[in-house]
């Protein structure tokens, strides 16, 4: 289930470590991601199980069609990466027969969304793998990080996943893709910034400068609350939430702070 999220590890006074995406497909649905077959043999990337989990898979064989030569895309939706630094992508990936597993992919983080777009170095930072050279991905998931820092300063990204220059293998399986950084919170927009939750559940939100927008997380990274603000005061009426801990992310002047509240 795709989940773009900023679930903050660190609440400091400037920066916080923030997860800003991720999908652990295990409703196994897929739906969110764009899927082009590019060698045009209508097999694609699908959802399965693999490992005693859900995943995104792509075959270069089938049991009817016989040796694949796949050149199969998953491209996310846009990824908001405002204010973060530090960007890193994490991910698992196997090959599903440990004597078939040889599968070939490349996955990328890009400013753009096109396959011209990924292919372009100065806008694309890619990995590419052979997992036949990994015993320890044969049958099973290794685990893998990239360095997306060279990405700083965008305001979206888009990740996406290549299975290609293979045939006559099994599947290959990814789980777990994630993007992390560090969220960056600008001081100077945020002096005299309040809140406070009242007996009637409702989140009261102040500043010096005039409030832009706010959104709140449950701790699953699902958001449960968009709104656009105008004033220096503004409410937000949380009495419907379930009790619990939330992340709730303010904008001002461009710029954001993060901050936990409990829903009592």
């Amino acid at each position: 289930m795709k989940k773009i999220t900023l679930l903050a590890a660190i609440f400091a006074v400037f920066t916080m470590n923030a997860q800003v995406f991720i999908d652990d497909f295990e409703d196994g649905d897929i739906s969110d991601w764009i899927l082009l077959d590019e060698d045009g043999d209508t097999f694609n990337f699908f959802p399965t199980a693999f490992d005693g989990n859900n995943a995104m898979s792509s075959q270069s064989w089938d049991t009817n069609a016989g040796p694949l030569t796949p050149n199969n895309y998953a491209i996310s939706q846009e990824i908001d990466v405002t204010s973060i630094t530090g960007l890193t992508l994490d991910y698992e990936v196997g090959g599903q027969d440990p004597l078939w597993s040889a599968e070939v992919y490349t996955i990328y983080v890009s400013t753009g969304s096109t396959i011209a777009d990924f292919e372009n170095t100065a806008i694309t930072v890619s990995f590419n793998e052979d997992l036949g050279d990994d015993p320890l991905a044969a049958g099973a998931y290794v685990s893998r990080n990239l360095d997306v820092s060279a990405l700083d300063g965008a305001t979206s990204v888009y990740i996406a996943v290549r299975h290609h220059d293979v045939t006559d293998q099994f599947v290959i399986n990814f789980d777990n893709i994630s993007l992390d950084g560090i969220l960056s919170v600008g001081d100077n927009a945020f002096q005299g910034f309040n809140y406070f939750i009242d007996s009637n559940s409702i989140l009261n939100l102040s500043a010096s400068t005039s409030l832009e927008n706010v959104e709140i997380f449950n701790l699953l990274g699902q958001q449960v609350v968009s709104q656009k603000l105008s004033n220096t005061n503004e409410t937000v009426n949380i009495a419907s939430f379930e009790t619990g801990i939330y992340i709730a992310k303010v904008s001002i002047d461009g710029q954001y702070k993060s901050f936990k509240f409990i829903k009592k």
